[in-house]
């Protein structure tokens, strides 16, 4: 597969910034029930254990080094300087160092395991940001990636995007981006990983369940927690705000619940590959 990257980089790199400048603190709440659920299997892709080095790629609020430092390894952490300031506070075990995940600050070699907790998605050149995670892992290490799997009407960003597209309106001026769902599949994580020079290339489906209890839940996680669906969000009228609501209503009261709790699906795509020995 060809792998979409943006043809403006600069724009939406710093749109990228500036949202996640914004809404890092507040994407834990938003989205951390979730994401969490991808720690466990991300970190035994990578085959992380104890007294590995392991270096956490566009790493957020710093869940998948928090989780290596539990298994006794020790951790690094890259991100914009906003968030890995808050990280650092979150996490004060782990080293974290402010970078561009396309031009990572580390000689070849440098670490056991890396991992990418749903970043590769806010990168302008994810090809490039998978080749500088193969150049920095020692051969024979392991890199794992996961990403929201691709939109249904009914998976978590699925369902927002059909509630706009459904009651509000998708033509919204954004810096050009690639498509937010590219590696989305099993097939497609799989190629993008062989393409950029992985051996050993496994992916899984991991089914993971949102938890809200009404439409305000999931609105207001993307306002305080995501950073291209909030812009589009933001730029709906009231009256259709008020229309996506409804719309997002109605698709709970079909889904399965727990106690008060409603269960929006939102699997994740989970790959892994190694770095050739030679």
């Amino acid at each position: 597969m060809a792998i979409e990257k943006s043809n403006n980089p600069t724009e939406f790199r710093a749109f990228e910034e500036a949202g996640w400048n914004e809404n890092i603190a507040g994407y834990d709440d938003a989205f951390g029930g979730v994401s969490r659920q991808t720690v466990g299997p991300a970190l035994d892709a990578a085959g992380v254990t104890a007294g590995m080095r392991v270096l956490d790629v566009c790493c957020g609020p710093a869940m998948l080094a928090q989780g290596a430092i539990a298994r006794g390894a020790r951790a690094t952490g890259l991100d914009f300087a906003a968030v890995t300031a808050l990280a650092k506070r979150l996490v004060p075990q782990a080293e974290f160092t402010p970078g561009d995940a396309q031009a990572l600050p580390f000689p070849d070699n440098s670490f056991d395991a890396v991992v990418c907790g749903y970043g590769l998605m806010h990168v302008p050149d994810p090809d490039q940001a998978l080749r500088e995670m193969r150049r920095v892992l020692r051969p024979g290490g392991h890199v794992a990636v996961s990403v929201w799997e691709a939109a249904t009407p009914h998976n978590g960003f699925g369902l927002i995007y059909a509630g706009v597209r459904a009651k509000g309106h998708l033509n919204v001026p954004l810096p050009h981006g690639a498509d937010f769902f590219q590696f989305g599949s099993e097939p497609k994580m799989a190629a993008a990983l062989s393409e950029t020079g992985f051996a050993d290339v496994k992916t899984r489906l991991l089914k993971q369940d949102w938890r809200v209890r009404e439409p305000s839940d999931i609105t207001n996680a993307v306002l305080k927690g995501a950073v291209r669906s909030r812009a589009v969000l933001s730029a709906q009228s009231a009256s259709e705000r008020e229309a996506i609501h409804d719309y997002l209503d109605g698709v709970l009261r079909s889904l399965p619940r727990d106690g008060a709790d409603y269960l929006v699906p939102l699997p994740a795509i989970l790959g892994s590959g190694a770095k050739p020995r030679s």
